[in-house]
């Protein structure tokens, strides 16, 4: 099953091992979830979907023949490391545009951190 998973949610990539063994240099914390969702309201849930479920949201007039991924989807992201997630990110490959020039390598790993809570939401940093 979590194959069938990968390949319709995040398959098909050439990730080199070298990417995939990266460390998140940024910690989680509330900060760095704050700064992480509002990147991601602004950019990445047109395609991902509102809650990171993968799902246009409501009145989007476009779709893709590929099927954003679904980062709720704790086995899918669990069996992507850090550096494998950073390394999309920074490439893209079609209909996912490259982040490497939009984004900071902070904020893509901010990105990443994000990613992890929407797989597993518990993680999430409590608020003070």
């Amino acid at each position: 099953m979590l194959g069938v998973a990968i390949a319709a949610g995040c398959g098909g990539w050439n990730v080199p091992p070298e990417a995939k063994s990266l460390k998140n240099p940024v910690p989680m914390n509330t900060a760095t979830i704050a700064a992480a969702g509002e990147l991601y309201t602004n950019i990445c849930q047109k395609c991902h979907g509102v809650n990171g479920d993968g799902k246009v949201p409501p009145g989007a007039t476009y779709f893709y023949s590929t099927k954003p991924t679904n980062f709720t989807n704790a086995r899918l992201v669990d069996s992507m490391s850090d550096g494998e997630i950073f390394w999309k990110m920074t490439n893209g490959r079609k209909p996912m545009p490259a982040f490497k020039n939009r984004l900071s390598d902070e904020q893509r790993w901010e990105l990443v951190d994000l990613i992890r809570v929407f797989a597993h939401p518990a993680s999430a940093p409590a608020q003070k």
